[in-house]
């Protein structure tokens, strides 16, 4: 059984942390601190899982992601989709919690359309009130998940994309469980070769309180093909918003031959979540007490088997908390 030590979790309480970090949390005391400041269900749904590029920028991308990892962003991104694609991803967050993701994209005349299946989970953790004392004698489970089917076009020499998904959410905690039909609509224009502009929201139509709504706003200007700068103001139903971005070098594939290579960093602000003193990779590269910072690195390749391949990582310290780590494979055909 896992348990989380009180003076952390105290600590957790105490802090202004994202409503995401404090209710994935396990801990019954972490989940209640964050209900009092007002967070709405479905909270998992802010992570951007299937997509470790987005991650690494400062959670953005509303403007600049393609494919199958735009699902969980914009789904108007999959218009600019050419070919087939399959795609992984895993991620790790805190305390154990940890999500898959799973997507399919596939071009049908002039429109595109994907499906894709979000699942995240804990096992064998320990709930307990503010004061400590458990509140069940069992070990308690936790299931989040989400599918959602997702339609777009390109107009207009692909300059502008539209996409529209429709999701089922399902919440399954401790104290709670609920299900819930939500939809997506998003927007990308692109002006010229350089600057392309986005917007998108999230789980709409859902009951109140039940799961949160997330709209994005945000662009990308493409310096040149070794350098992209990403920013985005993110907006929630349950808290204010933000605004991210970050920066991503490349060496193109035009000049590597083999494949492209990026190299990605991000910032999304947020509140100084303590010193870590047991994750040996994080003291070793100097993060053990940065917070709100992101990096990824991403590898990718048109002629593999003839095929095209990605393999995406990115890391994000949060201090005392540990770290949150996400590795996306993808395959076109």
């Amino acid at each position: 059984m896992k348990k989380i030590k009180s003076g952390l979790a105290r600590s957790f309480a105490l802090s202004a942390l994202p409503a995401c970090v404090l209710c994935l949390a396990p801990s019954g005391y972490v989940c209640a601190a964050a209900n009092s400041l007002g967070t709405e269900g479905a909270v998992f749904m802010k992570i951007p899982t299937g997509s470790p590029r987005a991650q690494a920028l400062g959670n953005s991308g509303v403007s600049l992601l393609e494919g199958g990892e735009a699902m969980g962003i914009n789904p108007a991104g999959i218009a600019s989709a050419q070919m087939r694609e399959v795609s992984f991803a895993y991620l790790g967050w805190l305390q154990d919690y940890s999500g898959q993701y799973l997507s399919y994209v596939h071009p049908i005349g002039q429109s595109v359309i994907g499906v894709n299946l979000a699942y995240y989970g804990i096992q064998d953790f320990d709930v307990r009130d503010p004061d400590g004392v458990p509140l069940y004698g069992a070990d308690v489970k936790v299931r989040n998940a989400y599918t959602s089917l997702s339609l777009a076009k390109g107009f207009f020499l692909e300059k502008l994309l539209v996409g529209v998904s429709a999701k089922e959410v399902l919440e399954d905690n401790y104290t709670k469980q609920y299900r819930n039909l939500v939809f997506d609509a998003g927007v990308i224009l692109r002006l010229g070769r350089k600057l392309s502009l986005g917007w998108a929201g999230q789980n709409f139509s859902g009951k109140a309180k039940q799961v949160v709504k997330v709209t994005r706003l945000g662009g990308a200007w493409v310096f040149n093909p070794f350098f992209t700068l990403a920013l985005e103001q993110k907006t929630y139903s349950d808290k204010q918003g933000k605004i991210g971005g970050g920066v991503e070098i490349s060496l193109p594939e035009e000049l590597l031959q083999v494949g492209r290579a990026s190299l990605r960093v991000g910032y999304s602000p947020g509140d100084y979540m303590g010193k870590n003193m047991t994750d040996k990779t994080m003291d070793s590269l100097g993060l053990n007490d940065i917070s709100g910072w992101a990096f990824g690195v991403g590898i990718y390749s048109s002629q593999a088997l003839g095929y095209g391949m990605g393999l995406d990582y990115t890391m994000v310290p949060y201090g005392a908390l540990g770290k949150s780590s996400q590795l996306a494979l993808r395959f076109q055909f």
